[in-house]
């Protein structure tokens, strides 16, 4: 068995760590670290398979496995440079769930390699509530000696399904993560659209909403009943903050120009979130560019 440590307490991270530490099949307890030090402390108290250090180098030389579920690049590559300067990480495994550029993904990994380490790319697809019952999906790319060490971590400890990459380039997790979430965020923006159309012309809501539960099954009809019940301007921690999408719109902007490509559904999306982010601020809901779109249509921002 392997003794394992996380490090980076967000929303979704104190969830997974919980997870693993109640369910993984780790040799003693989760070693957790995370910025804000009260927030490793607060999870600490939560539970005797947990335990809060102060430094990455104190996480990191506890374990053979070091999960990291981090905001943003920046603090990807932090971590990652005070892990290689303050301790010694030859021969361990490290996890980066966070959403980061395919280029962060391939930078960490390849630095890694010259001290001896080595670097799974494994981005979460799912939310809070999903995490919470074990039902995210998780993208692993790495060599498959790495994914076999870090297997008895995943289905069914905290996630619920794997979409495995063995011996693929790190970065073909972190590019499924930001195509897969234009996906969510593109049809996150048409259901907007539509509901801000189905007002102004005068159909019912309710009439919209069951055209969706039958025709779209999934998450959009949840999607459209959160919209019309005013969610996306009252929660004050949502899901899916705008400084996130705003974070892999800038990335997935950057990978089009790169390669050449229009997204034009992409333009819109990002026209809407940076407006949001701009009016409301970044623990504004992704959901809020519902707001955005009722006012450029001559409606109030709240409904």
């Amino acid at each position: 068995m392997s003794r394992i440590s996380w490090i980076g307490l967000g929303n979704i991270g104190q969830v997974v760590c919980k997870n693993l530490a109640k369910y993984g099949p780790s040799q003693g307890p989760v070693t957790v670290w995370n910025r804000t030090h009260q927030k490793a402390v607060d999870l600490d108290a939560t539970s005797d398979g947990i335990v809060a250090v102060g430094s990455i180098a104190e996480a990191v030389s506890s374990s053979d496995i070091i999960c990291l579920c981090l905001v943003d690049d920046a603090a990807v590559q932090d971590a990652f440079d005070t892990a290689i300067r303050d301790t010694v990480v030859k021969g361990k495994l490290f996890v980066d769930l966070s959403t980061v550029h395919p280029e962060t993904a391939a930078a960490q990994a390849e630095k890694l390699q010259t001290y001896g380490a080595e670097y799974l790319a494994s981005p979460i697809f799912g939310g809070v509530p999903l995490a919470v019952d074990r039902l995210i999906t998780i993208a692993l790319a790495g060599s498959s000696d790495a994914i076999a060490k870090f297997a008895p971590f995943t289905d069914g400890v905290i996630c619920k399904n794997t979409i495995t990459l063995a011996n693929q380039p790190c970065e073909q997790a972190s590019l499924l993560k930001l195509i897969g979430n234009f996906i969510r965020f593109s049809t996150i923006e048409v259901l907007c659209e539509a509901s801000v159309l189905s007002e102004k012309v005068g159909l019912s809501q309710e009439t919209l909403s069951k055209f969706v539960e039958l025709l779209i099954p999934g998450p959009a009809a949840g999607q459209l009943k959160m919209l019309d019940s005013g969610a996306y301007h009252k929660v004050e921690n949502p899901q899916i903050p705008i400084s996130m999408a705003v974070k892999e719109n800038a990335h997935l902007n950057d990978l089009a120009q790169k390669n050449g490509v229009k997204l034009r559904t992409l333009d819109t999306v990002t026209h809407h979130t940076d407006r949001v982010n701009k009016n409301r601020g970044p623990n504004a809901s992704l959901m809020a560019i519902f707001g955005n779109i009722r006012e450029e249509s001559g409606l109030p921002f709240e409904n």
